[in-house]
This record gives structure tokens, C-alpha cells and sequence, in this order.
């Protein structure tokens, strides 16, 4: 490799590190705590469909 493109490598793997390690940190610092809980009915409701149709908020003045 030349001189230049070896110096092009070398930075891109450094902003693909930094870059990496802010995602992690964001990670971290946010989501990894975060839990969803899920049962077997509301699994099944939404796979198979169910009879009632989920309950949506409907905006001031606006008719669904």
C-alpha cells in the first residue's frame, strides 16, 4: 500500500472505533435497563388477531 492510503486506512479505523465506542456508551447509558414486558394473549392477539380492535387515542375534533 502507498503512503497515503495506508494514512487513510489508519483514520478511518479510528473514527469507526471512536464511533463504536460512542454507540456502546449511548448503549449503556440509555437502553440497556430498558425491558419490555410481553405475555403469551397479547402475542397472540396481535399475531392472530383478535375481536376488540386495540383502543386508540383520538386527537381533539378529529373523527376516527
Amino acid at each position: 500500500m502507498k503512503t497515503v492510503e495506508m494514512t487513510l486506512t489508519k483514520k478511518l479505523a479510528v473514527v469507526l472505533v471512536l464511533k463504536l465506542v460512542v454507540l456502546l456508551t449511548l448503549w449503556w447509558g440509555l437502553v440497556r435497563d430498558q425491558r419490555v414486558a410481553v405475555d403469551g394473549a397479547s402475542v397472540a392477539a396481535q399475531f392472530l388477531g383478535s375481536a376488540q380492535a386495540p383502543s386508540v387515542p383520538v386527537a381533539a375534533g378529529l373523527k376516527p
